[in-house]
């Protein structure tokens, strides 16, 4: 065995283990969407066992296992998973009171179909050309697995498309809601259907690809991917979290759709987020209403909180700003204090939380 292929096992190696933890510490962390964090956490489950699936496949010639893995790993099909689980996870990540049903069950027909044909089958792995009726039958089944995938990516670009606009709409960076985290999962997550396509092409036509390494590779940078975009922002683990505080309040839906008017109406046309001494209570009593009624009405309608709130009004208006060309002399320091930012850090932490970039790379682009 060369060195390239023992730097390729380890680092695939050490990615599903990294999946396989993770995906119980999301399990255990479960406190606010627990729906969501189980689909998260049955995915990086499975990209774990396709990493081990893919590696042992092709280490089983070179190592004493014991185990016919060819045969015990295809009984267990992931792909029909992948596609219903993407749709589920971003769904419930972006609704509010998201719960599960029990038609959501449903999803699961395909893999349940599958699993039992391949139960059927078994003796039969892996399947050979020249036995024409048994690899036609597998040859429909992942065509079918292909459509599948396919019709649940589209759906699920057409959902994150329609998260986008109206998180634009709403001109209001949310705290809880990353419309391109969404999206980038969709993304991410059609390779995978790319993938799988290479496996169709490569049995249709009886022609070799290195579909497996290739697999073993995404499915372990998407691991570290994952595991990098939680340690540098949380959001993995906090893209969910829409569970409210004000259970017990009595205030209405219709009632809390008419503060939010209020409140927003008043921002803007006040432009108090430039008061750099602002705090819920100095607001509340401008608008005649409580602290705490102020704060349920962000925290549920505007899924933010008070200063999370305020701050995209800043943010927003420093883009203004960075993005004149006749203020292009003016220093970030300045753009800051004039945003309504009392200090520096300050604004280059809530500017790069709502856009991803620091204000002098904005600037830049």
């Amino acid at each position: 065995m060369q060195i390239g292929e023992l730097i390729f096992i380890g680092f695939c190696s050490l990615a599903a283990i990294n999946a396989a933890f993770f995906a119980g510490y999301i399990w255990f962390k479960r406190d606010r969407n627990t729906y969501a964090s189980s689909l998260l956490s049955m995915f990086l489950i499975i990209t774990a066992y396709r990493i081990a699936q893919m590696l042992l496949h092709d280490l089983q010639d070179d190592f004493d296992i014991g185990i016919n893995l060819k045969t015990f790993f295809f009984f267990v099909p992931t792909f029909p998973l992948v596609g219903p689980f993407l749709f589920l996870y971003i769904k419930s990540v972006s609704t509010k009171d998201f719960k599960f049903r029990r038609n959501h069950l449903f999803h699961l027909l395909p893999f349940l179909s599958v699993l039992i044909l391949d139960l059927i089958n078994r003796k039969n792995f892996p399947l050979s050309p020249d036995n024409p009726t048994l690899y036609l039958t597998y040859c429909i089944e992942i065509s079918v697995i292909l459509i599948q995938f396919l019709m649940y990516i589209i759906v699920s670009f057409i959902y994150a498309r329609r998260v986008l606009q109206q998180d634009t709409s709403e001109k209001l960076p949310k705290d809880n809601v990353y419309p391109d985290y969404i999206r980038s999962i969709v993304i991410l997550i059609s390779f995978i259907l790319i993938i799988y396509a290479m496996y169709c092409v490569q049995t249709y036509f009886r022609i070799y690809f290195p579909t497996r390494v290739i697999e073993a590779l995404y499915y372990s940078l998407l691991s570290y991917w994952i595991l990098y975009v939680e340690l540098n922002n949380q959001k993995i683990t906090t893209v969910n979290k829409f569970t409210s505080r004000y259970k017990s309040s009595a205030l209405s839906s219709g009632d809390a759709l008419k503060y939010k008017a209020v409140i927003l109406e008043y921002v803007g046309k006040n432009e108090i987020y430039k008061d750099q001494n602002i705090t819920l209570g100095k607001f509340s009593k401008s608008l005649s209403l409580t602290p705490h009624l102020v704060s349920q009405v962000i925290n549920e309608q505007l899924s933010c909180n008070f200063n999370d709130f305020i701050n995209s009004y800043r943010v927003e208006e420093a883009k203004k700003m960075l993005g004149n060309p006749g203020m292009k002399n003016i220093t970030v320091a300045s753009i800051a204090y004039d945003s309504g930012f009392n200090t520096l850090s300050a604004f280059n932490t809530a500017f790069k939380k709502f856009t991803g970039l620091t204000p002098t790379q904005f600037r830049a682009r």
